[in-house]
């Protein structure tokens, strides 16, 4: 255990004003930093993704080193003397105070320690990763776990670092949760997905939340039109592999404004309400039609079928009699 030097409380209201400015920028790099580096984990895009993320660790860092300055060469600790801070490190030690003292103890000796890894795998590994340098990755995730035990024990040492350090604990408190529930779950989100799409597989959240209805390529089928191989329209009914229905819900007059809903039909092309010449369909004056919206496809070119050919019959010769020679 590392021991701590006795404090001195602040003497003089220029400390005091500085443990306050100190504790604002801190307060900052702790909250609005983690904030856009929280919506860059969840952003949907790389490019959102890069955005959020470099502008949360420049608003963390950049408060950071501002609240460092603020503290004028004073000791860290005299925040803990301005109103704010008081009750801040009241409010915690009432926290802390509510566990019990062997597990404080476990968690001070094996917790904290086991964090500083967790954090510094999760750092520079999803780092790397995120920008899909596979290669180096686990050799990152390592580095970074030794720098951020390295971290951990300097902040111990000097406690300006703690500006930077609690901000960046913020941030891996969101981060490593959202990797663990998303490497449990089977999810992709965020950057996990942009990762992914980066590197040439795409997440298949069709396959992870099934839409109702028919789709093709993603886009939602409506109705379907059948025509025959001459180019002519006709009706048919649908299943798939397994015998089962492929339907639709009704499109029809009937369905869009009677009182009741009927059944999925497997009959298509299905009736659609078409409007009048103003653009207006209504239950009054309704209209429907099956006719396919967009011009029949060209029949489909026949082959030719080459002619059978006639059998010949050649005539046979006939028999020659043989000459009979006359004798004496």
């Amino acid at each position: 255990m590392n021991s701590t030097p006795p404090r001195s409380p602040a003497s003089s209201q220029s400390q005091l004003d500085a443990g306050w400015n100190a504790l604002r920028w801190g307060a900052l790099a702790g909250t609005v930093g983690p904030f856009f580096v929280a919506v860059a984990i969840f952003a949907w895009s790389r490019q959102q993704t890069a955005f959020f993320g470099v502008l949360g660790l420049g608003v963390l860092f950049g408060a950071g080193f501002l609240g460092v300055h603020s503290l004028r060469g004073n000791d860290p600790r005299i925040v803990l003397d301005t109103p704010q801070g008081a009750r801040g490190a009241t409010s915690v030690r009432g926290w802390i105070d509510q566990i019990p003292a062997n597990l404080r103890h476990e968690l001070v000796t094996i917790g904290q320690p086991v964090w500083w890894a967790v954090r510094g795998v999760i750092g520079a590994g999803g780092f790397f990763a995120l920008f899909g340098a596979t290669s180096v990755t686990v050799v990152a995730a390592i580095a970074g776990a030794a720098a951020s035990i390295w971290i951990g024990r300097k902040t111990q040492q000097d406690r300006r670092l703690l500006w930077y350090v609690v901000p960046l604990n913020v941030v891996a408190a969101i981060a490593v949760p959202s990797f663990l529930a998303a490497a449990y779950s089977g999810a992709s989100f965020g950057f996990l997905k942009n990762y992914n799409d980066f590197r040439g597989h795409p997440t298949r959240t069709a396959q992870a939340q099934p839409v109702d209805g028919l789709t093709l390529n993603g886009v939602t089928v409506s109705n379907i039109y059948p025509f025959d191989a001459q180019g002519k329209q006709i009706s048919v009914r649908l299943y798939d592999q397994d015998g089962n229905l492929i339907a639709l819900d009704p499109q029809d007059c009937a369905n869009a404004f009677g009182s009741s809903r009927r059944e999925p039909s497997n009959l298509f092309p299905q009736a659609v309400v078409t409007p009048d010449a103003n653009g207006y369909s209504g239950p009054e004056n309704c209209k429907e039609s099956t006719k396919a919206p967009f011009p029949p496809p060209k029949p489909l070119p026949t082959k030719a079928t080459p002619p059978t050919p006639k059998p010949t019959t050649k005539p046979t010769a006939k028999p020659s009699t043989p000459a009979v020679t006359p004798t004496r």
